[in-house]
């Protein structure tokens, strides 16, 4: 099966109950609802859409990435879903009031160590380093379990109120790479009514959106502690919010560990 582009019209308008929020620019179809549970019978294993609501190809492969995170119809996999929002559609149209330039950078550097070098939207890299070519479900469940099979770090996570503990051991070798320790906020139920661009007149509903990502450090000896706060806005939704840390390798860019709340 692939994300088709022919389902836009349909997949971007079913179930919206439009909440005018700051700025009249986002519209809110489950805001304030918790974020879908996970697998708890899997492995987690992160899915990052690179995206944008300037691009017209975007919202099949938005939506795809949130049937999978409310659905989790992969046996033996919990999906962490990372929808990340691109800046450099914004010159074009439409100011996606989501777009982050971290996050354009953080696909730069996908670009430099995956076999597809291109950088475009939508790009959905699984664990950091498998590519859905062409939309292609079914090559992106198996690009999924097999990820899940291979060696895994131990990341453990808890919360109390706005404070996160966050503690990793028994990470796989990668022949003496250093292995980052990454922090993230998901928000879900955002979507946007678009008045401009390739999707102007269109109302997107997306996956959940990282509205914060950050390096917390490098695991020394496979191991490693920190404690950090999710610092969320007042433009976020709290009920919403979903913390997710992973590991990965700095130079092959390779996730070996997550875990969320």
């Amino acid at each position: 099966m692939r994300i088709d582009p022919m389902r836009l019209a349909a997949s971007v308008t079913a179930g919206v109950v439009a909440m005018v929020c700051a700025g009249g620019a986002v519209w809110a179809s489950r805001r304030g609802e918790p974020p879908a549970p996970l697998r708890r019978d899997g492995t987690p294993v992160i899915v990052e859409l690179f995206s944008s609501e300037g691009c017209r190809s975007c919202p099949p492969a938005d939506q795809w990435l949130a049937s999978v995170d409310r659905g989790q119809p992969i046996d033996g996999v919990s999906v962490i879903a990372l929808e990340e929002h691109v800046d450099y559609w914004d010159r074009l149209g439409w100011s996606d009031p989501f777009a982050q330039a971290q996050l354009g950078e953080r696909q730069q550097a996908y670009s430099r160590v995956l076999p597809d070098r291109r950088v475009y939207t939508p790009e959905i890299v699984i664990d950091g380093h498998a590519v859905v070519e062409d939309g292609d479900e079914d090559q992106a469940a198996r690009d999924m379990a097999a990820s899940a099979s291979e060696p895994r770090a131990l990341v453990g996570l808890s919360r109390r109120g706005d404070r996160v503990s966050v503690d990793v051991s028994e990470i796989p070798g990668g022949d003496g790479e250093d292995a980052e320790v990454w922090f993230a906020v998901t928000e879900s139920g955002l979507a946007s009514d678009v008045s401009r661009g390739e999707n102007a007149g269109h109302r997107l509903v997306h996956a959940p959106i990282v509205r914060a990502l950050r390096m917390l450090g490098i695991a020394k000896a496979g191991a490693f502690h920190a404690d950090t706060s999710v610092e969320a806005r007042l433009s976020w939704a709290p009920r919403a919010l979903r913390v997710v840390a992973f590991v990965q390798l700095a130079r092959t860019r390779r996730i070996v560990g997550a875990n969320a709340l």
